[in-house]
């Protein structure tokens, strides 16, 4: 099972998309390091908030080695310095960390740091970050409030929520992997658009 809503947060502007709802507009993908990834946190913090969630689980872990995850140059700790020791205790499949450390997982890998995982809260809240500074957020909750307050006070709300049915929720539908393999098809039920890591210079 996976929560009801899901939610795509992205600073693209939606007017910026061709009949095929690839992005063709000039914003960067990456990360500004500044108000628009603010923007990003503050829009998740807004949803767990309404979701009444306090702690999320560190789902498949990972860290990059010689090969970096995205654009960005990775840094010496992976982004995770001052969040966890240097040995990364702590940093686990399963581990429960608050929304505050949560967050801050988030910005390192919206800037490529070279951590990546999955945030959770079993069923009922997701916070998944994909290619190209899309952030996926799924809740069991309609969260109208963090909704209004994303699109109309930070302006990176994609669209607005959408209800994934028992088919979709069947299907297995979630957020978008970080991975370059194909997007499957389900995550239509997103409003993710199926597109490869190579598809970067047409479709961010």
């Amino acid at each position: 099972m996976h929560p009801s809503f899901a939610h795509r947060i992205t600073k693209y502007n939606p007017a910026d998309r061709d009949e095929h709802g690839h992005y063709i507009g000039a914003e960067d993908t990456e990360s500004d390091h500044g108000p628009v990834e603010a923007a990003y946190l503050e829009a998740i913090a807004a949803f767990a908030q309404e979701s009444g969630i306090d702690l999320l689980e560190i789902r498949e872990p990972q860290v990059a080695g010689f090969v970096g995850f995205g654009l960005e140059t990775s840094v010496d700790g992976h982004g995770l310095a001052g969040l966890f020791p240097s040995d990364l205790t702590g940093y686990y499949d399963g581990a429960e960390v608050s929304v505050p450390v949560a967050l801050e997982l988030v910005r390192a890998m919206l800037r490529d740091q070279g951590a990546w995982c999955r945030l959770e809260q079993r069923n009922t809240f997701t916070v998944h970050v994909g290619w190209d500074q899309y952030v996926y957020v799924g809740s069991d909750q309609p969260c109208e409030a963090a909704i209004a307050h994303t699109k109309a006070d930070l302006g990176v709300l994609d669209s607005a929520a959408q209800h994934l049915g028992p088919l979709a929720t069947a299907q297995g539908a979630q957020a978008s992997e970080r991975s370059p393999s194909q997007v499957p098809s389900e995550m239509d039920a997103f409003g993710v658009h199926g597109e490869t890591r190579e598809d970067r210079s047409e479709s961010a």
